[in-house]
């Protein structure tokens, strides 16, 4: 299923107020408060994996069951090897050859999918889904009936808040840090 980015809009203005309303500011306290706690628990969380990990390493263990209290517990320790390669450096020392080792990437199919349509064109019916906006032009043109949906999708809202820290004056413009 395809999901499409809503308005803005629909959260209400997005105009620029100095001050917090009363009856939010407590609340937006306490998110900003549980944000920076969720930082300080995400490092601490992966300085404890590290150590949990070299245990693991030193014992020559990659799955370990063990019983905390009166919880049992699975503990998995896996190594990914990533390898990133500096691409502009080797397509000019390979030349044609560069085809050759290639595969596709999600990342540069997403940033490039405009382009691709057409390309992408003969083999949508097994990597593609309806999109929304596909699905309404073609109802507009006559293509499909609406009625032809009847049951056949589900439609859902999803909100998503975000609350940053926005830079000083005088900082990178359009960056914001995250709390």
């Amino acid at each position: 299923m395809q999901t499409l980015p809503s308005n803005e809009a629909d959260c209400g203005s997005s105009a620029s107020s100095p001050t917090v309303p009363d009856k939010i500011e407590e609340v937006l306290a306490r998110y900003v408060e549980i944000q920076e706690r969720e930082q300080i628990l995400k490092e601490e969380k992966a300085a404890l994996q590290d150590r949990i990990a070299d245990h693991m390493e030193k014992n020559g263990q990659y799955q370990w069951f063990t019983r905390l209290g009166t919880r049992e517990l699975k503990v998995r320790c896996s190594k990914t090897v990533v390898v990133e390669y500096d691409e502009a450096k080797l397509q000019t020392r390979l030349g044609e050859r560069y085809a050759a080792i290639l595969a596709p990437d999600p990342r540069k199919i997403r940033q490039h999918l405009g382009e691709l349509d057409a390309t992408l064109a003969p083999v949508l019916s097994i990597i593609g889904s309806p999109a929304p906006e596909k699905v309404k032009a073609a109802v507009e043109q006559g293509l499909v009936k609406a009625t032809e949906f009847s049951g056949a999708f589900t439609k859902t809202t999803r909100r998503l808040v975000a609350v940053s820290r926005v830079k000083p004056a005088g900082a990178e413009p359009g960056t914001q840090n995250h709390l």
